[in-house]
């Protein structure tokens, strides 16, 4: 009877753990891993080559010039407006870069585009002119911004990038979202952005823990992960890694230090406040 017990327990936690596999387990296709790291060669510059020190703003079209001419891929961040206009903006609220009470998702892409970024005379771009801008001179990591449950934006970036002749990658922390869109484009590289989350993140636990442990995998069946690398100690980030062997990028890396670190334990990485190339081997 102990016996019989024991085996039915056990039979249970390997279940459990097979489950908890088959959950964090990322899209598996070997033509797409190799195109996912001969992308993660580059450096992504994080929202553009930006530096305050030159009055160049995050997310800027200097900022994605600077990055292009330099020969760095682009990190960058992307809402869609009350009107249905793609806009080039990280933040969630308009108050830290713009000055001013409000998000992307309830104005219209006029009024955004006439607010000054920090303090300076550049403005809020769209998507289509910073397609325009880089015109695939380098690889472009898009990350959709959804802060609610709607993953409409997901149609209107499908229906623009699908004209777009350059490289890219698609990430997101929402995995619907990467769900969406990998329904729109089967041929998309996508990526699950995650980190480990403490109480100062305000996130739902349940939340927290499936984002962080990489069960949102699940939905979104990445080609590639994102994770904070100063939180890559996580049970799941570490299987997708050296089980799974997903390519995986090191988000943000802002000195030349954790540059060094990541370059050895990472793919890809996604940096900004120094510049990789000054870097000696």
């Amino acid at each position: 009877m102990v016996i019989r017990a024991v085996l039915i327990a056990l039979g249970i936690v390997v279940g459990l753990f097979l489950l908890y596999l088959w959950g964090i387990h990322p899209r598996m296709d070997s033509g797409r891993k190799q195109k996912t790291l001969d992308l993660a060669k580059w450096d992504f510059a994080h929202r553009g080559l930006w530096d305050m020190a030159q009055n160049i703003p995050e997310n800027s079209m200097p900022a994605f010039e600077r990055a292009a001419d330099q020969g760095y891929a682009i990190e960058l961040d992307v809402h869609l407006t009350k009107d249905k206009k793609l806009v080039v903006f990280h933040d969630d609220s308009l108050m830290r870069i713009c000055s001013i009470h409000g998000t992307c998702e309830r104005m219209n892409a006029k009024d955004l585009m006439g607010l000054p970024l920090s303090h300076t005379e550049y403005h809020m771009p769209l998507l289509e002119d910073v397609l325009r801008l880089v015109n695939g001179r380098v690889p472009l990591l898009i990350e959709l911004k959804l802060p609610s449950v709607s993953t409409e934006i997901c149609g209107y970036v499908y229906e623009l990038m699908k004209e777009y002749r350059g490289t890219y990658l698609i990430e997101s922390f929402n995995p619907l979202g990467l769900r969406k869109y990998k329904k729109l484009d089967p041929d998309a590289i996508v990526g699950q952005l995650s980190g480990k989350y403490t109480a100062r993140d305000h996130l739902n636990p349940l939340i927290a823990l499936l984002s962080s442990s990489l069960l949102v995998n699940a939905l979104s069946r990445p080609d590639f992960v994102a994770y904070n690398f100063r939180t890559s100690d996580a049970f799941g980030f570490y299987l997708n890694q050296y089980l799974f062997r997903i390519p995986v990028f090191a988000w943000t890396v802002r000195t030349s230090d954790e540059f060094r670190k990541c370059r050895h334990s990472f793919d890809g990485i996604i940096f900004e406040k120094f510049l990789p190339a000054e870097i000696a081997a």
